[in-house]
């Protein structure tokens, strides 16, 4: 009898075997979809999603197919790997594999060329960047690595929580790398793949009736918690990791340095960066960094020899300055607070600089000041710098030659969107000279209904500083320096104009001072910004103001004007009251040095949604509870249930309402307790009906009769037993519904009995 009773349980153990691995299998595809919309906006177009996904489900399918086929879980390990290695091979081995999919050492160095090629064009892309085939080597690999490490850790060695590590070390490719942070959608969908995979684990090794809401609920819960106080509560910003306005300042470090700014400027409250002090009459802009190479794509600085930076050291010359300029020497000191930099901001073109910590060097092209193995964190230092003043005159006078060394900065990339040529011809058509195709285009944005906004090309999806989104920023005319600056910029290669982005800080606030020493400046992280520079041959390289709302414009523009002052600074002004020396988004008015976003309304109503969202998430639990109630009634109407789901939905009412229904208690005994407490009412017998019922479909022989008005007697015990209990008692199981926890979880119910 146990042979045969055997022989019947085994074939049940398999099947049960074979389903688990089939419901593992669809949690984790669940979790590389989930992953995959995390990485939207990496790369152009879908053919890498595509890639991604179909990888990564042949081999998860392949794993949940050799395991149904009794295959053992650490030997599909090992076959899986074989798998991943003959995708690659065939995929990317450029034929030298054996047979197509054996790896040769050709294909190991063809490997190798596609990785280092990727990292360059890491460096060289922004985001979203073309789908070059080394991107796509790195989605197929990266799929094949994601398969196996969910695989291993869900299916072979059992440990599905820890599939939570591969899930954020990729989540961090998007945190780090897209302009706007990580998606909180996608951040959610890959949470709640998550919990799915754990709940389907659960159900794999101990099956049974799912009973998934107690743990649904809780990680519905904190996920929805999660997301909105991302999005709404003081302090947090879409910009991910730039939102912490406890963090210092980090220039430099990325790939892409313009949108990092854009991620800076839209901090809730701003950082101090440096303070200074100059023996000019006036602020002045601090340009840390020349961002001369374009890729389409992304502004980025061009990588050149440098020379070695001594204390004192003269840097120079300008590049294409003439003695025919007027210029005046500066000294400017600058005490760095909380700003890490591999640059060093300084008022542009510098001549020398002491009192450096580290070693650093300069750029005998631009002059920009690097560090080696040292940044600007804690630094002080004082910069001699050069005040260029050049007339209208002058630079009308210029323009016409480009010297070989600066004819790469009349680059442009194929396919650039024609509305770039076309709006610069546009804003020129009337200048005759380069520099008043200059001016012209300076006052194109100046004088267009251009807007100066941080969060139009967050919340309409173009930030960045690449063609397509100059083209989307030219149509929506609004945005922020960055895309004023690489817009100006791009026009002005369209018409034969030599041009750059440089990067650094506007002049600050000072607190005080006289015409003659304004005191120290305070520069905050509200003051980074961008503006375009043109070259003229004999003047050099020329700053421009495109930036509405934003900076000075400088006089050498307006030919009308004293060509004695200097370029793009603010003027000086006198008096004991802070005073910001140009103006700055309206989210942080002018003025401040530690301004603050949003208006006095903001805290109230951010008050308002949390309260609202944190009853939402108390009454989760009461409406699961009645949905749970309704879906059983719903189901013995519809002729679906018998007497075991009455029985369900009656254990689940008395612990509600404070009784304890242990699972080793008889049906008969529980239902006497039932019908003692609801004695003399309608529903006492009610209550024998379903307990007659009950023993009927367990005891009594196979029929496939529904038995009517189950439903009835259901709900009027139901009612008997809540008015039975009274108001507080009701309103306690209304709110905190104990059913919704697993059976044998404490509480502090007792025994209940009748009075």
């Amino acid at each position: 009898m146990a042979t045969e009773s055997l022989a019947f349980a085994l074939p049940r153990v398999a099947s049960r075997r074979r389903t688990g691995y089939w419901r593992l299998t669809g949690a984790m595809l669940l979790q590389v979809l989930a992953v995959s919309y995390a990485l939207s906006g990496l790369i152009q177009g879908f053919g890498w999603w595509f890639a991604l996904v179909a990888t990564s489900a042949a081999v998860l399918v392949t794993g949940a197919g050799l395991r149904s086929l009794g295959i053992p879980r650490g030997v599909v390990s090992l076959l899986l790997l074989l798998e991943s290695v003959a995708i690659m091979t065939a995929g990317y081995g450029r034929g030298s594999g054996l047979l197509g999919i054996i790896p040769t050492p050709a294909t190991i160095a063809s490997w190798s060329q596609y990785l280092q090629q990727a990292m360059l064009s890491i460096y060289q892309q922004g985001t979203p960047a073309d789908p070059l085939p080394e991107f796509l080597f790195l989605v197929v690999g990266g799929g094949c690595l994601l398969a196996l490490i969910l695989d291993t850790l869900a299916v072979a060695i059992r440990l599905p929580a820890f599939t939570a590590i591969g899930v954020a070390a990729v989540l961090v490719v998007p945190a780090a790398l897209l302009g706007d942070g990580l998606d909180p959608i996608a951040l959610a969908a890959s949470a709640a793949a998550y919990l799915w995979l754990l709940r389907s684990d659960v159900r794999t090794r101990r099956p049974g009736t799912p009973r998934p809401g107690a743990a649904l609920s809780v990680g519905a819960s904190a996920i929805t918690i999660a997301v909105v106080l991302a999005g709404t509560a003081p302090g947090f910003d879409h910009g991910g990791a730039t939102s912490f306005t406890a963090g210092g300042i980090s220039i430099g470090g990325t790939v892409t340095p313009l949108v990092d700014l854009g991620k800076d400027l839209r901090r809730p409250a701003a950082v101090r960066a440096l303070t200074y002090t100059t023996s000019a009459a006036s602020g002045q802009y601090l340009k840390l960094a020349s961002l001369d190479q374009f890729t389409g794509s992304v502004w980025k600085h061009r990588e050149r020899d440098t020379k070695r930076l001594g204390d004192g050291t003269k840097i120079g010359p300008v590049a294409g300055l003439s003695t025919g300029v007027k210029t005046t020497k500066i000294t400017t000191s600058v005490s760095i607070d909380n700003m890490t930099s591999r640059w060093l901001p300084a008022p542009a073109p510098v001549q020398s600089v002491s009192g450096l910590n580290g070693t650093w060097s300069w750029d005998p092209d631009d002059l920009t000041i690097g560090g080696i193995n040292s940044t600007t964190q804690g630094q002080k230092y004082t910069a001699t710098s050069l005040m260029l003043q050049p007339t209208a005159d002058q630079l009308k006078a210029a323009g016409g030659f480009v010297p070989v060394d600066v004819q790469r900065d009349l680059f442009l990339p194929p396919n650039m969107p024609t509305i770039i040529e076309d709006t610069a011809l546009t804003a020129t058509k009337d200048a005759l000279t380069e520099y008043d195709k200059a001016v012209a285009l300076q006052d194109y944005f100046r004088d267009n209904s251009f807007v100066y906004s941080t969060q139009t090309p967050l919340k309409q999806g173009f930030d960045g500083d690449g063609t397509r989104v100059i083209a989307r920023f030219l149509e929506v005319k609004s945005g922020y320096c960055v895309h004023f600056a690489s817009a100006m910029a791009l026009m002005a290669r369209t018409l034969g104009i030599p041009s750059r982005v440089a990067e650094g800080y506007l002049p600050g606030a000072t607190s005080g001072g006289t015409a003659s020493n304004p005191g120290e400046y305070t520069v905050t992280s509200d003051d980074l910004h961008a503006w375009p520079e043109l070259y003229f041959a004999g003047v050099g390289w020329v700053s421009f103001e495109p930036t509405v709302g934003r900076g000075t414009v400088p006089d050498y523009t307006r030919p009308q004007t004293d060509a004695a002052a200097p370029p793009p600074t603010s003027a000086s002004t006198s008096g004991a009251a802070p005073r910001a020396l140009v103006p700055t988004d309206p989210a942080n008015p002018a003025g401040s040095a530690t301004p603050t976003s949003g208006s006095s309304a903001q805290p109230l109503a951010t008050g308002i949604g949390v309260g609202l969202l944190v009853v939402a998430v108390l009454l989760l639990p009461a409406v699961w509870r009645r949905m749970r109630r309704r879906r059983r009634l719903r189901e013995l109407s519809d002729e679906w249930g018998g007497a075991t789901l009455v029985w369900d939905e009656l254990r689940d009412t008395v612990r509600d309402l404070g009784w304890t229904a242990p699972t080793t208690e008889t049906p008969r005994v529980f239902a006497g307790r039932i019908a003692a407490a609801v004695a003399g009412t309608p529903a006492e017998q009610s209550v024998m009906r379903l307990l007659g019922e009950l023993e009927r479909d367990a005891y009594g022989p196979p029929t496939r009769r529904w038995a009517g008005g189950l439903a009835d007697d259901l709900e009027a015990v139901v009612s008997a037993l809540e008015a039975q209990a009274g108001p507080v008692l009701r309103v306690k199981a209304w709110l905190i519904p104990v059913s919704l926890l697993p059976a044998g979880w404490p509480s502090a119910a007792r025994p209940r009995t009748a009075a």
